[in-house]
């Protein structure tokens, strides 16, 4: 899930992202760790650097920089109420300096925002040595329910490589997620001008039920079987069935971005809609077969989209 570097006064975890394939919406729970979703995704290599370091003399510092390498002053508020609820929690008060550098596009369906808050949480507990993994992991959880991101993201990265949440809500408990190794690479592909917050679709009524209606009848049926690396395949035809059924693949810019790479991607790979952004991910039909993505990034790329290699953890 994460790994860390670090000396007595400065830590530093990365954690990768997180790709939802289907879901449904578990967020009317009055308390934020009983929120969150069942459904099934894939954890990325590629994610989020959270670095913590001791300051001797406050105000705290925090910068968050996108993969480009710009400042997102507009992620600084994130982090900030992550380390408030850290302090009221742990009862801490030196001050400190926060740097979170983004691999992926924020707003794309790359579980950046989940990836982001928990290694800053996990960097955070080990620079003073707080808490445990669990209750880190459930921090980052409520802030991130706070803020009306991701619903199961965090669930989704405690489990591991290709995921199913069987259980809404926080891990280690109240929320349950099983997951194995897949072990494969992919290729991530988005429109940067189709970034779509997740609170636009959790929060609507509407989309609420028809996302869910789709997500539950997926997960009822995925949960009957075996979670192993056998039902990849049954994995990706259940994720192009939730995309018809919820009615996201209806919105035009998500059908047209789908139709331009299936024109131009080789009939060994399998792309599908990450959810909730303008994106894709591109994999392989089967978990034993590695593909080079490079001829296919290229001509991707030529069209104005986002494109990116990375493994499935």
């Amino acid at each position: 899930m994460a790994f860390s570097i670090g000396l007595m006064s400065e830590v530093t975890v990365h954690v990768g992202g997180h790709v939802t394939l289907l879901f449904s919406v578990k967020s009317k729970q009055l308390l934020a760790r009983n929120q969150g979703s069942r459904g099934a995704g894939l954890c990325l290599e590629d994610g989020v650097q959270s670095t913590a370091r001791y300051l001797s003399k406050g105000p705290d510092k925090i910068s968050v920089t996108t993969m480009e390498g710009a400042s997102f002053e507009e992620g600084n508020e994130l982090y900030t109420e992550l380390l408030n609820s850290f302090r009221e929690v742990f009862k801490v008060n030196s001050p400190v300096e926060i740097e979170v550098k983004l691999e992926l596009p924020i707003s794309q369906g790359f579980g950046m925002s989940a990836a982001g808050l928990l290694a800053t949480s996990l960097a955070l507990g080990e620079l003073f040595d707080k808490g445990t993994e669990g209750q880190l992991a459930r921090l980052a959880h409520r802030v991130e329910r706070n803020i009306s991101g991701g619903l199961g993201d965090i669930l989704g990265l405690w489990a591991g490589g290709c995921e199913l949440r069987i259980t809404p809500g926080s891990p280690p408990y109240p929320g349950q997620a099983i997951g194995f190794s897949a072990d494969v690479s992919a290729l991530l592909v988005w429109d940067p001008d189709g970034m779509k917050h997740t609170s636009s679709y959790i929060d609507d009524p509407d989309w609420q039920i028809k996302i869910s209606n789709a997500g539950e009848a997926a997960v009822e049926r995925l949960e009957k079987k075996s979670w192993e690396r056998s039902i990849w395949g049954i994995l990706l035809d259940e994720a192009d069935k939730f995309a018809m059924e919820s009615g996201l693949l209806e919105e035009v810019e998500r059908a047209n971005l789908l139709s331009t790479v299936i024109e131009h991607t080789d009939e060994s790979l399998s792309p599908h809609l990450c959810m909730l952004g303008t994106s894709l991910i591109i994999v392989p039909k089967s978990l034993e077969q590695e593909f080079d993505y490079t001829d296919l990034a290229i001509r991707l790329r030529n069209f104005g989209l986002g494109v990116r290699e990375t493994r499935i953890q």
